[in-house]
């Protein structure tokens, strides 16, 4: 049915989620994955332009983490035994994810979610929301699994 996903990855727990989704899914399938990562460039520049750090050091220290999560997302890949590549991206994460999307021809994007609402969804954008908005092929989305409630116990 799917022969060739895109699972873009930030090293969070959705993101996690979702490649664990698509590579079962790969893996029944016979499909191939491409994993990607985007770094907003204008946004880092923009941010750390007047720091003390400099946009440059914060640059290559984004493209470094990026490289570093798509190589444990392709070394899970691997161990599944599940064909995928890896695309480091610059710029817009949701317009970059949906060019590769075209240009790979993908048949679909299996993408986490944080499940942020409201307000810190206004602050802090939503990468899984635009993507599904825009898409033109399907989009799945995961989110992390829950964790049990915990209880601590403060005093006695």
């Amino acid at each position: 049915m799917f022969r060739n996903i895109i699972v873009p990855v930030d090293g969070s727990e959705p993101s996690n989620s979702a490649i664990t989704f698509a590579l079962r899914m790969a893996g029944e399938e016979h499909a191939t994955i491409t994993f990607a990562h985007a770094v907003e460039v204008t946004r880092i520049i923009a941010m750390t332009s007047a720091s003390a750090i400099g946009p440059q050091y914060a640059l290559d220290a984004a493209l470094q983490a990026g490289r570093d999560i798509l190589a444990e997302a392709q070394a899970q890949a691997d161990d599944a035994k599940v064909k995928a590549t890896t695309e480091l991206l610059e710029g817009d994460c949701v317009g970059s994810l949906l060019e590769l999307a075209e240009r790979r021809k993908a048949d679909l994007i299996v993408i986490g979610s944080h499940g942020r609402g409201g307000i810190s969804r206004a602050i802090l954008g939503s990468v899984a929301e635009g993507v599904l908005r825009r898409s033109p092929i399907p989009v799945l989305v995961t989110h992390a699994p829950k964790k049990p409630a915990t209880v601590t116990l403060v005093g006695v």
